[in-house]
């Protein structure tokens, strides 16, 4: 097999590599003889068709599956062979698929950068000094209770941060559009859910209520169908309920694990958590300020191949998210 090397980019590389026609032709027959021990045709026995008659029927899609396996294997001989470090998947271009003659084709593809990291000396570093204060500790406790907030129904008119269940059909220019109509909403009041003006809207309503709310898309809404336009809501309110924190009890504390220790107990729980964390914030920060100083002192090119992997892996992560 013969290779060569040309460096197109500071990292791309264009590999020519041509494989010797025997190497073919082995990996053809190893295709066609696997072929003949279990193709079945009518007239002939299993195992027992003439290969003459495997050529004739199945030699080209033997000869198209040998290339491709032969393409892949070379290729990754030529990379070790030549000690490059490939940054994605190579584009191949043949050049000569002639049958009974040397396989020649171009394989091109990015290579990781080399570089030797250099700076270390001339990184500033702040470590960061920080505790849990007793402040922090309350502010936790009663970000928990917010967490874990319940709602009871109340005979009263909505106030910001009830709860309401709501059924609403949204119309523009006097038709429903898709997704503007559900029933039996769980809704707090104050949440930022909805457009702006809906949840203002129906504060002061009460159970039973029917409300219409004339209001505007925002112009950057994500359903560019709907951005700008004026819509109408017809809003019933089903129920209205409001929030309930939690007492920091036995009970309370049983949800995160934590029994008959008292309020002392889970004090003191929850700021082990939070010293933990905060050493791990702190270490990240130290860690970011180093990775900064090398960027800094060791400029790199990065494979467009990287780049577009984690634009993909990007992509697919706000997929999951939405």
């Amino acid at each position: 097999m013969q290779v060569s090397v040309e460096n197109t980019t500071a990292l791309e590389r264009r590999l020519s590599i041509t494989v010797p026609a025997e190497r073919i032709e082995t990996a053809v027959n190893k295709r066609l003889q696997q072929t003949a021990q279990k193709a079945k045709i009518a007239g002939f026995r299993p195992g027992k068709v003439p290969m003459s008659e495997i050529k004739r029927r199945f030699g080209a899609d033997a000869r198209q599956e040998a290339v491709g396996d032969v393409i892949q294997a070379s290729f990754y001989e030529a990379v070790v062979e030549q000690k490059l470090n490939p940054a994605g998947s190579p584009s191949i271009e043949p050049k000569s698929l002639e049958a009974g003659k040397d396989l020649e084709y171009v394989a091109v593809f990015e290579v990781f950068p080399e570089f030797e990291v250099a700076g270390f000396d001339g990184i500033a570093i702040e470590r960061l000094s920080a505790e849990v204060a007793d402040s922090d500790l309350d502010n936790m406790l009663e970000i928990l209770r917010k967490q874990n907030t319940r709602f009871e129904v109340v005979e009263r008119a909505a106030q910001t941060e009830d709860q309401l269940n709501i059924d609403f059909v949204g119309k523009v220019d006097g038709e429903v559009f898709a997704g503007g109509s559900a029933k039996g909403t769980q809704l707090v009041l104050g949440s930022n859910r909805m457009i702006p003006g809906f949840e203002d809207g129906l504060v002061g309503a009460k159970a039973g209520e029917e409300r219409v709310l004339n209001l505007t898309f925002p112009a950057d809404y994500q359903n560019l169908d709907l951005a700008g336009k004026v819509a109408e809501f017809t809003v019933t309110v089903n129920s209205v309920s409001e929030p309930k924190l939690p007492e920091l009890n036995e009970e309370f504390f049983a949800q995160f694990g934590i029994k008959e220790t008292g309020i002392e107990g889970f004090r003191a729980e929850v700021r082990k958590n939070m010293e933990r964390e905060l050493r791990q914030a702190i270490k990240s920060k130290v860690k970011n300020q180093v990775m900064d100083g090398l960027l800094a002192a060791n400029p790199i090119e990065v494979p467009k191949a990287l780049l577009s992997n984690e634009v993909d892996r990007l992509r697919v992560q706000a997929v999951q998210h939405f």
